[in-house]
């Protein structure tokens, strides 16, 4: 009968300790220690708007391609729709009642740079989807340069998803994954950065220059740089992003 009351006893025990153990995690988590978490999230966030705008243009392009007459129209409208979304999503982020609250509470650009970093973030994220923007008015574009501007794409997506999983890890939630989660990302982020590297310094983009395709000679050559040093702003920032506190 004793042993049985102890038993009882020491379950009771670790059920207490569990759940304050939990209770304390939930209670990290919730406060990130500081404003750190929240910009967490709106780093995210505006990661996904971008990727939104990058899938987005990709349709767009793939549909300008008219490869498929039943379905261009549709990939077309959808990527642009897509695109639409994104930035509804980056104002809200940006200029939203969340970031007034925020600037109102102390946390201003002027006097926290994790937020200075957000605004830099924004600006740069804008200016890429603002790019992408114009693909809608750039039908006829000849496949080469369509290709480029679609590997671009995919290597900035790259790099936006592992910095979400590079934050995920920062965020300290899952000790036993954490280490990966950080690792992952920064390897994801390396790797599109070397194909944005191939891709605008490659052999292939060298030979497009060498046959008169080169920037100053080319209006599609020319976007595709435009468009390549506005992402590449990116990539610098998200490798510069600041940990959670």
């Amino acid at each position: 009968m004793r042993t049985a009351k102890y038993i009882v006893f020491v379950i009771t025990l670790a059920v207490l300790f569990t759940g304050a153990a939990t209770a304390g995690m939930a209670m990290k988590h919730e406060q990130g220690g500081g404003h750190g978490m929240s910009m967490h999230h709106q780093h995210q966030m505006l990661n996904h708007s971008l990727g939104m705008a990058l899938q987005g243009s990709n349709l767009v392009m793939i549909g300008q391609m008219e490869m498929v007459p039943g379905l261009d129209k549709l990939t077309v409208d959808h990527g642009k729709k897509m695109l639409e979304n994104a930035h509804t999503m980056v104002n809200e982020t940006m200029s939203g009642d969340t970031m007034m609250k925020m600037h109102a509470a102390g946390t201003s650009p002027s006097d926290d740079p994790v937020m200075k970093y957000t605004h830099q973030l924004g600006e740069a994220v804008m200016t890429v989807m603002d790019l992408l923007g114009k693909h809608s008015d750039m039908k006829g574009h000849s496949m080469e340069v369509h290709h480029q501007h679609i590997i671009l794409n995919h290597a900035l997506k790259m790099a936006i998803e592992g910095s979400d999983i590079l934050m995920t890890g920062q965020m300290g939630m899952a000790p036993g994954v954490d280490d990966h989660s950080v690792t992952h990302g920064k390897n994801m982020m390396k790797e599109a950065r070397a194909l944005w590297n191939e891709v605008m310094s490659g052999d292939y983009m060298m030979k497009m220059h060498g046959e008169g395709m080169s920037p100053d000679k080319h209006k599609g050559m020319a976007f595709t740089h435009e468009l390549a040093e506005a992402q590449i702003k990116v990539m610098d920032l998200l490798e510069k992003m600041p940990p959670v506190k």
